[in-house]
């Protein structure tokens, strides 16, 4: 599938591939996974050594039920990642201080689990593992670490990338497509002149886990406040992944308080609901905003990830809905028997982008309007955010649509 490069700069070197993938994180992990399952020669262009990821740390992340069997089709879910991932077997939203409350299980939903709480770092070592093993029928991976992203130049046959190692030495890889999977601050989409829309929420997040004083029973919570949602999910070895998102001021304030006064800070948000929580993890925080790229694609380019769209915590849809990104982008791409595709065909790259609006405008706009409308002060509105929760839980066909954006279906 691989073609030559172009005219190259004296002192460079130059290899080729199908496609290139800059950022190789999670996303940027499991998208390469995908691509060489149907038999494309991926390239993966990552800044970091393996063990100094950003990606693939103590954070914890929540899987829908849909996206944890994708991930378990392209052989990702070990024996490992599943045993050291949390079910999600029921989900209650309420309102802090207010009656009503909504309730999905499993149980009605007719299947074992509505999601799993999955540690970033079993993931990576499960992609790690991956790489060394050849599968015949399948592309080949190549990593590029550490290594950055320089510059890019498309044409009708292909697209080149320019990078430089850790020693700043240059080399261009003619590729057919390159996929952006660089942050929300993406390098790539910038050089390539694609405007994003930028909301900023005055909230940040607080990220941690605990030990809670009751057993979480595989249940996790979204918890609002005037402040922000707290999410407590239930994760492996009895513990809890907290996401606390406040207003900037609060976030400083939790910042300085040490773990017994975190601890109770915490429980008292929640209610008491587990009982307290003690030994809390190293506490990391995020500023928060709604970053969205006004275009998915470009020449030869697909803008993933992050550096397409920087959701708000608040459902736990991010990384779900970067799933659905990849399994279209990988269907779109698939070839069919007997016939050459171009990865970079534009007709293809435009199939995907309309496959993708209809899931981006749908999930961007339940996380913003969550923020927003759970966020708001006024009086009174606390009442109705229950009442409404309230009805919400006793409508079925209303119901239904929020399992099915539960488990990641769209």
């Amino acid at each position: 599938m691989n073609q030559e490069p172009r005219s190259l700069h004296p002192d460079e070197r130059s290899t080729a591939t199908d496609v290139v993938i800059v950022g190789g994180g999670m996303v940027g992990g499991v998208l390469a996974q995908a691509l060489s399952r149907d038999g494309w020669d991926v390239t993966v262009i990552e800044q970091r050594a393996p063990e100094r990821s950003t990606s693939f740390d103590q954070r914890l992340t929540a899987v829908a039920d849909a996206g944890w069997q994708y991930m378990d089709t392209l052989g990702l879910v070990d024996r490992s990642l599943r045993e050291s991932a949390g079910a999600i077997r029921e989900v209650r939203v309420f309102d802090r201080g207010h009656f009503g409350l909504t309730r999905i299980t499993a149980r009605s939903a007719g299947i074992e689990a509505l999601g799993y709480v999955m540690p970033n770092r079993e993931l990576g070592e499960r992609i790690e593992a991956l790489l060394d093993v050849p599968v015949t029928g399948q592309g080949v991976i190549h990593y590029r670490r550490p290594a950055r992203y320089v510059s890019h130049e498309s044409d009708e046959s292909g697209i080149d990338v320019r990078i430089a190692d850790g020693h700043e030495r240059l080399e261009t890889i003619r590729a057919r497509l390159m996929v952006a999977a660089d942050g929300a601050e993406s390098p790539v989409r910038e050089q390539a002149g694609m405007s994003v829309r930028r909301r900023e929420y005055d909230q940040v997040a607080t990220v941690a886990t605990a030990m809670p004083a009751r057993p979480h029973g595989g249940v996790a919570f979204e918890c609002f406040t005037t402040g922000g949602p707290l999410a407590v999910l239930p994760a492996a070895d009895g513990r809890v992944s907290l996401v606390w998102v406040a207003r900037r001021g609060e976030a400083r304030r939790i910042a300085t308080l040490d773990d017994v006064a975190f601890a109770r800070a915490v429980d008292e948000t929640f209610g008491h609901r587990l009982g307290g929580f003690s030994a809390p993890s190293t506490r990391a925080q995020y500023p928060l905003a709604l970053v969205t790229a006004e275009q998915a694609v470009a020449d030869r380019l697909v803008v993933m990830g992050n550096a397409a769209h920087a959701l708000h915590p608040v459902a736990g849809q991010g990384f779900n809905l970067c799933l659905r990104d990849i399994r279209d982008l990988t269907r779109v791409l698939r070839p069919d028997p007997d016939e050459a595709v171009d990865p970079g065909d534009p007709q293809r790259l435009a199939r995907y982008r309309g496959l993708r609006m209809a899931d981006y405008r749908r999930t961007i706009g339940l996380t913003d309007s969550l923020v927003r409308g759970f966020s708001l002060d006024l009086p009174g509105l606390g009442h109705v955010r229950g009442a409404t929760l309230s009805m919400f839980d006793g409508l079925l066909p209303m119901k239904n649509r929020l399992v099915r954006a539960t488990r990641g279906i769209a």
